[in-house]
């Protein structure tokens, strides 16, 4: 059982100002088995209402808007969480065996999943590792709009691929699994992993660092892949280029 403080800020620069901006941010860990989230402060600049709702996996989710032309949005978020890393007992979500255009298997990957340990647990740690045998962490060699089969084919990828791959492979073997987006100790960015169910709890499997996750990884959304735990969404008027800058950090207490 580990205690952090935690930290969030996205800050967008447009080219050029825009108006009639309406957002959503999706950066409000909440408090379960696995995890004590308090003290949760949230912040927008230009000054917005940011209410609070949930979206149809059940992550809690602001939703701003600015009607005045500005140059740049700012969003911050900082709070205090205790983490025991323990699975979460649930219900299983229908989504969480179902494939997705990112997640869709090859007969590659497909060949993956032959022969797993009939353990959720066993078999995603075995997955994993196949995984890994096969792709390299390398920043760059994806964009956000890569696909497991695209990712596998590369051979490389970052935590975002080796989360895809895991679910293709687990849910092609019939585990089911969900896209896990959360912080873990350190300063950088977002992590991503995969949390399986075994009949009755969720568990966390880090296929980047190809072990379980323990009492260092903060859960912020689930979804079925990648696009559904995105943490900035968002449309405004105006023909500018945006530029996102994003600062994570989780440093223990």
């Amino acid at each position: 059982m580990k205690r952090f403080a935690f930290s969030y800020a996205l800050t967008l620069d447009f080219s050029q100002p825009v108006s009639k901006h309406t957002f959503l941010l999706r950066f409000a860990p909440e408090s379960d088995a696995a995890q004590q989230v308090w003290g949760l402060d949230c912040s927008c600049r230009p000054e917005a209402l940011l209410p609070l709702t949930r979206d149809a996996f059940g992550n809690r989710l602001a939703v701003g808007h600015l009607e005045a032309p500005a140059s740049s949005l700012a969003f911050d978020v900082r709070g205090d969480c205790l983490l025991r890393g323990e699975p979460v007992a649930a219900d299983c979500p229908v989504f969480c065996a179902m494939q997705t255009e990112r997640t869709a298997p090859d007969d590659a990957l497909r060949a993956l999943a032959q022969g797993l340990p009939r353990s959720a647990e066993d078999a995603a740690l075995q997955a994993a590792e196949r995984i890994r045998a096969r792709v390299v962490y390398r920043k760059g060699a994806t964009d956000e709009r890569t696909t497991a089969a695209q990712a596998l084919e590369r051979g490389a990828g970052v935590c975002q691929d080796m989360a895809h791959l895991l679910l293709c492979v687990l849910r092609e073997a019939k585990i089911p699994a969900r896209y896990v987006v959360g912080l873990i100790p350190g300063e950088g960015e977002t992590h991503a992993w995969v949390e399986i169910y075994d009949g009755k709890r969720f568990i966390g499997v880090d296929p980047t660092h190809l072990k379980r996750t323990d009492d260092t990884y903060l859960r912020v959304s689930t979804g079925r892949d990648s696009r559904d735990c995105a943490i900035n969404r968002g449309v405004f008027c105006g023909a500018a280029q945006q530029t996102m800058t994003v600062l994570a950090r989780m440093i223990e207490i």
